[in-house]
């Protein structure tokens, strides 16, 4: 390309030997760094855990998967004291510090940094886009089965996949660049058009099951023995497909039904994200999956008097948890 030429960021590739820098060193952020580690490629895991941080960069991380138990050397830091610009940048903080994490790497930032969220929630691409050039921003799901068994020591075991795509659904160059770099290293992809879709369902996946879950202390197998439970779990599924089509999103209600009915059958003593975070006394994503959803309701005219309810339950089930 000639000096004279306009740059379009939005088409540039992606580096051919990227700097990745993992943003939150939880189980999700280590498991995704640990394997592009483990592939070869140039990672910096960035916390805001001095614990975790310091745990990293003396013992590395230690993977336990189905194909064994990997140790790999490994570099975190605090945003601040790291300098080497990202070339990708791998979301997995909370959506309610997607903001503060924007700002803290701002300057590893360039026109050609690709940012990748794999959180859960609606409106993550639009946080982003509050610091970065919308059309380097790629938004996701995945479903990776990990726990963090200690700082920088992530256990995953079974089948894992997720589906990404650029924000805009252009499919530009770089998200195939994108998707090359992650089955590479064993994070099996997919490119999906229908990303927004994939994201809507899984947010509505998470409101039936995260929220009661949190208000009542069940696991799905609990809410599954108690018919009264169900409906209302299948009138928080209903309603966020309401807001979602009025959104202009297409959604099958049938399957993501499917989903929920499937984790309480087959995951039944399974304690999701938001009953964990209630029960170890730290806030919740409650604002950017039930309330998210409430939000999208009002916005087109709708109600959805079920999520409503249940996130100001979890709302009061979190403040007594962070305040005992």
């Amino acid at each position: 390309m000639s000096d004279n030429q306009p740059h379009n960021t939005s088409t540039a590739g992606l580096a051919e030997q990227p700097h990745i820098a993992v943003v939150g060193a939880g189980a999700m952020g280590c498991y995704f760094g640990g394997l592009l580690l483990k592939a070869g490629h140039r990672v910096t895991f960035i916390d805001v855990n001095p614990e975790q941080i310091a745990t990293i960069n003396a013992q590395g991380l230690i993977l336990e998967t189905d194909d064994g138990r990997s140790e790999l050397p490994a570099t975190a830091a605090l945003a601040a004291d790291v300098n080497q610009p990202a070339d990708l940048v791998i979301l997995f903080t909370k959506t309610m510090h997607t903001d503060g994490a924007m700002q803290s790497i701002q300057h590893l930032l360039t026109a050609d940094s690709v940012i990748l969220s794999l959180q859960n929630g609606l409106g993550n691409a639009d946080k982003i886009a509050q610091h970065h050039d919308f059309s380097r921003i790629a938004v996701g799901t995945t479903l990776v089965p990990a726990d963090l068994h200690s700082p920088g020591h992530v256990v995953s075991h079974g089948p894992s996949s997720s589906r990404m795509m650029d924000a805009n659904t252009q499919h530009p160059e770089w998200v195939d660049h994108l998707a090359v770099l992650f089955n590479g290293a064993g994070l099996t992809s997919v490119l999906d058009p229908d990303i927004h879709s994939v994201i809507w369902s899984k947010v509505a996946f998470n409101a039936a099951l995260n929220s009661i879950c949190a208000v009542t202390g069940a696991t799905p197998g609990r809410i599954a023995e108690v018919e009264d439970s169900v409906q209302l779990a299948r009138s928080v599924v209903h309603e966020t497909v309401l807001a979602g089509e009025a959104k202009g999103i297409t959604l099958d209600e049938t399957h993501i039904w499917d989903n929920v009915e499937m984790a309480m059958r087959e995951h039944p003593n399974h304690k999701p994200s938001m009953l964990q975070d209630i029960e170890n006394g730290r806030a919740t994503e409650i604002d950017s999956i039930n309330g998210a959803i409430v939000m999208v309701a009002t916005e087109t005219g709708i109600d959805a008097p079920v999520n409503r309810t249940l996130c100001q339950l979890v709302k009061l089930k979190q403040h007594l948890a962070v305040s005992a």
